[in-house]
């Protein structure tokens, strides 16, 4: 397979990238065509659906998100750093990184084929003229992923409301409290898009941090996000913003 697009978000870093979509639901994307499917025809009718699907690649062995750093201590990595070995369980960070799952009963990064798929909100169909962009929101995928299919969420068809959560319903996420002074909002949102903003304390009430991070409140953490460096501190269940450059 090849790659159709690449897509764009305020996340350079696997660091931040939420556990799921649909945690952070105003983070943005940009899908750019690659030029051979740069082609308006090839979105037509898209902008009839509210979601669609992306099908896209772990990048280098390296994917998005805490389930990386949970998973890395699991797989064994070749001279370029590309994953050369997945294993059969692995510690979901919705469990703390401390119990094990089958990699299959899992969305853990470190699988056999490093294919990823989510479902984002379609927000809108941009025709330039290099050809279609699309605009998501929820995008929980690193900055220039590669995308390899895109499909419309269908409700009747993709929808299951009988359908049960096996264990992750025994394992309700829990999110942080943001304390985000007045003036780092009016600071970012006087040099970014004003937008952005909803969706940076998504990423950060989500717990950027190594599930099962140990309790150092006094440790500055740096977040990458829509070209700032974000500097917080975590202490309980409380994240403090101390900074923007």
């Amino acid at each position: 397979m090849k790659a159709i697009a690449h897509i764009h978000t305020d996340l350079p870093q696997k660091f931040g990238i939420p556990r799921n979509s649909f945690l952070a639901p105003h983070l943005q994307g940009r899908i750019v065509f690659e030029p051979e499917f740069a082609l308006p025809a090839a979105v037509e009718g898209l902008d009839e659906f509210s979601h669609i699907w992306l099908l896209w690649e772990f990048q280098n062995g390296t994917p998005g998100g805490a389930a990386a750093d949970i998973a890395a201590d699991l797989a064994t990595k070749d001279k370029s750093g590309a994953t050369s070995k997945w294993t059969p369980s692995v510690r979901p960070p919705r469990l703390g990184g401390v119990e094990r799952h089958g990699v299959f009963a899992t969305r853990s990064p470190f699988r056999p084929n490093p294919i990823g798929l989510t479902c984002v909100k379609l927000d809108h169909v941009e025709l330039t003229p290099q050809g279609p962009v699309i605009h998501v929101l929820a995008a929980d995928l690193r900055d220039d992923t590669p995308i390899y299919d895109i499909k419309p969420y269908i409700p009747f068809a993709d929808c299951h409301p009988e359908a049960t959560g096996g264990w992750i319903e025994d394992a309700p996420w829990h999110e942080l409290e943001v304390d985000f002074p007045d003036q780092l909002r009016a600071r970012f949102a006087a040099l970014a898009e004003a937008s952005k903003l909803e969706g940076l304390i998504e990423v950060l009430r989500q717990d950027p941090r190594r599930a099962g991070s140990k309790h150092e409140p006094d440790r500055v953490y740096h977040l990458a996000y829509a070209g700032f460096d974000v500097a917080f501190t975590v202490d309980r269940d409380m994240l403090h913003v101390l900074g923007l450059d």
